[in-house]
């Protein structure tokens, strides 16, 4: 596929790259570029089976038996990293009980670069408040600058998302959550479209 003077990447995709430094992240945009010309390439995401349990477990309120299967139907390579999400989900929860609710998707303009924002569940806590909740579920821990990269992507999309929502991040693994303040997104919108005018220019390189 010829360039076209613009890229469409998703909000993981554009956290992971935002995470990266150095040499690495003219290596990870060229990834994503042969992805992007060839999806066949594409990786099995096998976080998503992960997410799936999340979310059945939460509709049925039976998140225990949910994370046992998720961990019990693994193969020997994700049983690891399956066990490790199981646990952190079960701990972020603890007491916590709050409602499934419905939540769409978005795709939010940064210059020539899109990005494609599909929150993995919403929640609607026990004091009422309604989360679209994008669950971080990798080895390394999410940093705080990552996860603020990608509430403020969520906040972006909220009107088709979950309108008179808000965001909410979960490191799963690491049971902890992350939200967003009215300051934070004066300050971060700058920052958000100088990354993604880099990008671009690694992407064009590419």
């Amino acid at each position: 596929m010829p360039f076209s003077g613009s890229a469409y990447i998703t909000l993981p995709t554009f956290v992971g790259y935002s995470a990266s430094s150095g040499p690495s992240r003219s290596s990870f945009v060229r990834r994503q570029r042969k992805l992007y010309e060839d999806p066949a390439r594409a990786a099995f995401n096998y976080y998503r089976r992960a997410a799936n349990a999340v979310r059945a477990g939460r509709a049925a309120r039976q998140d225990e038996v949910a994370m046992r299967s998720l961990v019990h139907n693994a193969d020997d390579r994700t049983r690891p990293h399956y066990t490790a999400i199981a646990e952190g989900w079960l701990r972020y929860l603890g007491r916590r009980d709050p409602k499934l609710i419905e939540v769409g998707r978005a795709r939010i303009p940064l210059g020539a670069l899109e990005v494609g924002v599909s929150p993995q569940l919403g929640l609607r806590k026990s004091n009422g408040r309604r989360y679209a909740t994008w669950l971080y579920f990798k080895e390394e821990p999410l940093s705080r600058d990552a996860a603020q990269l990608a509430l403020w992507l969520l906040a972006q999309g909220q009107p088709e998302i979950l309108p008179d929502g808000e965001p909410l991040v979960v490191d799963v693994r690491r049971a902890k959550e992350f939200t967003l303040t009215a300051r934070d997104h004066d300050r971060l919108r700058p920052w958000a479209r100088s990354e993604a005018s880099a990008f671009m220019t690694l992407w064009e390189a590419a």
